[in-house]
């Protein structure tokens, strides 16, 4: 990704309240792991599997914890001309410098000519909205907002400021986005949640009534549907990541902190709780709970209510394909062998009363 941005260490500092140790007027423009960086490039150690890195890296400039402080000593007393930026969370403090020198733009500025905005909507200052876009009635887009090209916003929808849409989102009527939420390209919010009635053999459909409701500073990954509410709204706090391709289905609410990874899905009307971890291609069953701090390691398939914090997983690991389908053939006849454990019981039993009978 190209980058024009510089800064220099000392700048970084004061921004994001680290310490420098070394030269604080080394300029960075670029950043790399700690295994590839060369000179001129600012990288980080958050893990101490990475430590003898510390040594050998051409980085000019290394976020650290104070765990390596022993290293840092080391490498300043053989006149190593590495530079560090000292934070409690290194990675954070990457994750930040990183946001800086890589802001997400546009090539463009204000309200492209081509795109539709209704008469009543309202945009707020330093809005930019990129070509073919649609905005709809009585629609309120947040100062700051950057829109970019084939998005679709519906009716009646509340955008926060300093939010950023990515190329072809779909945004239906009547949901409310909170601030510094940014959503990547293909993801469809409030698409109608999957309710059908069924009268002799044909499907009726039940009207999707509620909205999307997503509250601050959260990231929806490409391609992942939120389903709106049939009646109540489906409800995402703040803070919260979802990776790419993920289905959230009608009535789910999904608690402040939690972050899913890909490809899992989440069916109707199931709360889960604040600060969980759910893993790639997790199934959660509809109209159960999960409570805070849940760990769901991924390709678990969840089918009831869990009450207690900690990880939880149901996986079966991958076999070699013989085993497995010698696996499946045992699985096949449990039932058959638990009659004949239940029939040898019942022998025993027989045998064991016969002989006190005897004696």
């Amino acid at each position: 990704m190209k980058n024009n941005i510089k800064y220099k260490i000392a700048e970084l500092a004061e921004r994001f309240d680290a310490k420098v140790i070394g030269d604080g007027s080394i300029v960075v423009d670029n950043v790399a792991d700690i295994t590839k960086a060369k000179a001129g490039d600012l990288s980080f150690i958050y893990d101490v599997k990475y430590r003898d890195w510390l040594l050998k890296t051409q980085a000019s400039v290394i976020c650290i914890s104070s765990e390596f402080e022993q290293e840092v000593t080391l490498l300043q007393n053989n006149n190593k001309a590495v530079n560090f930026l000292l934070h409690s969370n290194p990675r954070f403090l990457f994750a930040k410098i990183c946001q800086a020198l890589y802001p997400i733009v546009s090539a463009y500025t204000g309200v492209h000519p081509t795109a539709i905005i209704h008469p009543s909507a309202k945009i707020g200052t330093g809005v930019i909205i990129e070509p073919n876009c649609v905005i709809g009635e009585s629609t309120v887009i947040g100062e700051n907002t950057l829109i970019k090209a084939n998005t679709v916003i519906g009716a009646s929808v509340q955008l926060g400021h300093a939010c950023i849409i990515h190329a072809n989102v779909t945004i239906y009527d009547d949901c409310q986005l909170g601030n510094e939420v940014s959503i990547h390209s293909g993801a469809v919010i409030g698409s109608d949640g999957f309710g059908f009635a069924n009268e002799k053999g044909k499907w009726v459909k039940v009207p999707q009534l509620g909205r999307v409701i997503i509250g601050d500073s959260v990231e929806i990954g490409a391609n992942t549907c939120i389903d709106r509410g049939a009646l109540e709204d489906t409800i995402i706090a703040r803070n919260i990541i979802l990776d790419n391709l993920i289905q959230v289905a009608h009535n789910v609410q999904i608690g402040e902190g939690t972050a899913i990874a890909g490809c899992s899905a989440i069916a109707g009307s199931t709360k889960i709780g604040r600060y969980c971890l759910i893993g790639g291609g997790t199934r959660i069953n509809g109209h159960i709970e999960i409570t805070d701090k849940v760990t769901l390691l991924g390709g678990t398939n969840v089918v009831q209510t869990i009450t207690e914090p900690g990880a939880y997983a149901s996986a079966i690991n991958e076999r070699p394909a013989q085993e497995w389908k010698r696996t499946l053939f045992r699985m096949h006849r449990i039932e058959e062998l638990q009659k004949r454990v239940k029939a040898l019981e019942n022998a025993n039993k027989q045998n064991y009363l016969s002989k006190q009978e005897e004696s």
